[in-house]
C-alpha cells in the first residue's frame, strides 16, 4: 500500500472519529491540505452518491500568477465548504448566448464517489473527466454524474484555464503556454494525493474527453509532467494530431491581444507585455475572443497548445506532437480514440441552421479566403499562392462545382474529416506504432432523439445530415443542452457505452454489454482499420476500413502541422 493510499484511510478514519454527529448529507473526508465537507446527491437509479464539488486543487490564478504555471494549494484551516459547483474558467462563452462568463479564480474539481473509504473495502476506479469546447470555453458543472455513479467507480470532473487566459503563449520564457494543460496535469497530481480519501485508488485511474478535452486526454500521453498519473485514457473525438490542437503564429496573437486591450506594443520586450496584461482585467481578456474569429466563428480555437521552446523548465510539451511520438516518447497506456460518423456537422451546423444561410452564401462567395480559417491551415500553407492552391483542391475533391448549398452532405463531411477524422486516424496509427500497450478505435453511428447540433441549428432540424460531433458524450452524462434516455433504444446505448468504459477502466480491455462483439486493437503493421462500430440501430459490429475519412487524399495536401520536417517549433515576437 503506498503512503498516500495509508495516509487518505488514516485521515479519513480520523475525520469520521471527529464527525460522528454529523449528518450522513454532510460527508467530512480529510485531505493532504485540510478537511472539505460535502453533500449527498442521488444516481440516475436512486443510488447514494457523496458530491464534493468545487474542491481546490491549484491556487488561484490571479494577479502576479495570472498567465503563470499553476501552483499548488496551501492548506486552510477549518472546513471547506464543497457542496456547491465552482464557477466556470473565465472565458467568452458563444452557448448559448455570446457573453463573458465565469471567474479567473477557477482552479477547482468536483468527486462523486459511492461510498467513502471503510474497512476490507476495495478502492474504486477512477474516472477523470476532461471537459470540451475547443479550449475556449467549458466547464466542470455541465456534466452531471448520475449515469456513471450507478457503477462502481469515482468520478472527478474539473475545471482548466481555457482561451487566452490559458494558452496564451509569448513563445519563450516568460509565457511558454499550455497553462490550461499544465492545470489539468496539476489535478491529475492533486488526485495522486488525495484521491483514496474518497474511496479512489490512485493505481487506476481513466482519463477521459470530448473534443478538446479528447485532444487533452491525447496531449497526456505525450507529456512527461502527466508521466505515472494515469493509466487508460479514452478521447472522444479529439486527438492532438487534429489541426485545431496545436496554435500557430502563438506570440503574434499574443501582442495582438496586447495591443486590443491598449499595453504598448511597440518596441516592448514580451515581459513588459505581459506585465501590462497581468494588469488588465480578466474579463476584457476574455472579451476580445471575437477579434480572433471571423463572424461565423472561425478559426474555432484561436488559443490552443504549443510546442513550448526547447528547454523550458517544466514545459508541458516541447516538441510539436508528431515529434514526440515519432520519437518514441509518448506515455504507454492504453487508449481508446473515436469519431462519429458526421463529425463536421457540430462545425457546419452553424452555417446550415436556420437564418444562416447567408454565413453559407458568404462562404461560397469568398471561398478562398475563409476556407482555410473553416479548415484550419490558414498558417500551415505556404504562401498565399500556395494556400489558394490547397483551396482549389479541397473544393473540387467534396463540392465540385456546386454551390454549397446543394452539396451539404458533401460540406458535412468535407468539415469533419479536415477538422476531426483524419487527424484521429493519423494519431491512432502513430500511437499503435510508437507504444507496446493497445490502441482500440471506434466509429458512433447512432442517433438518438437529440443531437448536439441541434443545439446550434435550432429550430432547424440537422437529422437529415446524421450523427454530430457530441452525440456520444450525452450517454455518459446527464447533459443539458442533449438529453437523452428518452425511449429504450437510447437506454441501452447508454448501458453499452457506459459498459465500454467502466471495464476499460477496471481492466484497460473495454466491453461491451454481454453479448457484444469482442473488440481487437490495432494491428500497427495493418493497412486497414479495425475498429467497433455503433451503426444506427444500436447494434454493435467489429469491422474493417481502410480510413476513417479520406484521410489519404489529406495527406496529399502541403499542410505542415503533422508533418515533422516542416514544423517550426517557435515563432518570435
Amino acid at each position: 500500500m503506498t503512503s498516500a493510499i495509508q495516509a487518505a484511510l488514516l485521515g479519513a478514519v480520523l475525520v469520521a472519529a471527529v464527525s460522528a454527529a454529523v449528518e450522513p448529507s454532510d460527508p467530512l473526508v480529510q485531505l493532504e491540505k485540510g478537511a472539505v465537507r460535502g453533500t449527498t446527491t442521488q444516481s440516475d437509479s436512486g443510488r447514494t452518491v457523496f458530491a464534493f464539488k468545487g474542491v481546490p486543487y491549484a491556487r488561484p490564478p490571479v494577479g502576479k500568477y495570472r498567465f503563470k504555471d499553476p501552483k499548488p494549494t496551501k492548506p486552510w484551516q477549518g472546513v471547506w465548504d464543497a457542496t456547491q459547483f465552482p464557477p466556470k474558467c473565465m472565458q467568452f462563452d458563444r452557448y448559448p448566448v455570446s457573453a463573458v462568463v465565469g471567474e479567473e479564480d477557477c482552479l477547482y474539481l468536483n468527486v462523486f464517489t459511492p461510498r467513502l473509504p471503510a474497512a476490507g473495502a476495495p478502492l474504486l476506479d477512477v474516472l477523470v473527466w476532461i471537459h470540451g469546447g475547443g479550449f475556449m470555453f467549458g466547464g466542470s458543472s455541465d456534466w452531471g454524474p448520475e449515469f456513471l455513479l450507478d457503477k462502481d467507480v469515482v468520478l472527478v470532473t474539473i475545471n482548466y484555464r481555457v482561451g487566452p487566459l490559458g494558452f496564451l503563449s509569448t513563445q519563450d520564457e516568460v509565457v511558454p503556454g499550455n497553462m490550461g494543460l499544465k492545470d489539468q496535469s496539476a489535478a491529475l497530481r492533486w488526485i495522486q494525493g488525495n484521491i483514496a480519501a474518497f474511496g479512489g485508488n490512485p493505481n487506476s485511474v481513466t482519463l477521459f474527453g470530448l473534443s478538446a478535452g479528447g485532444a487533452s486526454v491525447h496531449y497526456h500521453y505525450l507529456s512527461p509532467l502527466s508521466a505515472g498519473a494515469f493509466h487508460r485514457g479514452w478521447s472522444l473525438s479529439g486527438a492532438a494530431l487534429c489541426p485545431w490542437t496545436q496554435q500557430e503564429e502563438a506570440a503574434a496573437k499574443a501582442v495582438r491581444l496586447a495591443g486590443l486591450l491598449g499595453c504598448p506594443t511597440d518596441g516592448v520586450t514580451s515581459r513588459d507585455l505581459v506585465a501590462c496584461l497581468r494588469h488588465r482585467p480578466a474579463r476584457a481578456i476574455a472579451a476580445a475572443v471575437p477579434a480572433f474569429q471571423d463572424e461565423a466563428e472561425i478559426p474555432f480555437s484561436p488559443f490552443a497548445p504549443v510546442a513550448e521552446p526547447a528547454g523550458t523548465m517544466g514545459a508541458f510539451v516541447d516538441r510539436p506532437p508528431i515529434d514526440v511520438l515519432r520519437q518514441g516518447l509518448a506515455n504507454d497506456v492504453p487508449w481508446i480514440v473515436g469519431i462519429t460518423t458526421e463529425e463536421g456537422l457540430f462545425n457546419a451546423a452553424e452555417f446550415l441552421g436556420a437564418g444562416q444561410s447567408h454565413k453559407l452564401q458568404r462562404l461560397d462567395q469568398d471561398w478562398l479566403r475563409l476556407a482555410p480559417l473553416l479548415l484550419d491551415y490558414n498558417d500551415t500553407a505556404g504562401t498565399e499562392a500556395q494556400r489558394d492552391a490547397v483551396s482549389r483542391a479541397i473544393r473540387e475533391h467534396y463540392i465540385g462545382q456546386r454551390p454549397l448549398s446543394a452539396a451539404t452532405n458533401e460540406f458535412v463531411a468535407m468539415v469533419g474529416d479536415r477538422i476531426f477524422n483524419a487527424g484521429v486516424e493519423q494519431a491512432a496509427r502513430e500511437q499503435s506504432q510508437a507504444n507496446s500497450q493497445p490502441v482500440y478505435v471506434y466509429l458512433y453511428g447512432y442517433r438518438g432523439e437529440n443531437s448536439l447540433s441541434g443545439a446550434i441549428s435550432k429550430p432547424k432540424d440537422t437529422s437529415d445530415w446524421g450523427v454530430s460531433h457530441g452525440d456520444d458524450a450525452a450517454y455518459l452524462f446527464r447533459w443539458e443542452c442533449l438529453p437523452t434516455g428518452g425511449n429504450p433504444q437510447e437506454l441501452e446505448v447508454r448501458k453499452q457505452l457506459i459498459s465500454i468504459l467502466t471495464t476499460f477502466a477496471r481492466t484497460g480491455v473495454p466491453s461491451g454489454l454481454p453479448g457484444s462483439p469482442g473488440w481487437a486493437p490495432l494491428d500497427p503493421a495493418s493497412q486497414d482499420l479495425y475498429i467497433l462500430r455503433m451503426d444506427k440501430n444500436a447494434e454493435l459490429i467489429f469491422d474493417k476500413v481502410p480510413e476513417l475519412g479520406q484521410t489519404a487524399f489529406w495527406n496529399s495536401l502541403p499542410i505542415s502541422e503533422n508533418a515533422p520536417d516542416l514544423v517550426s517549433a517557435r515563432d518570435e515576437l
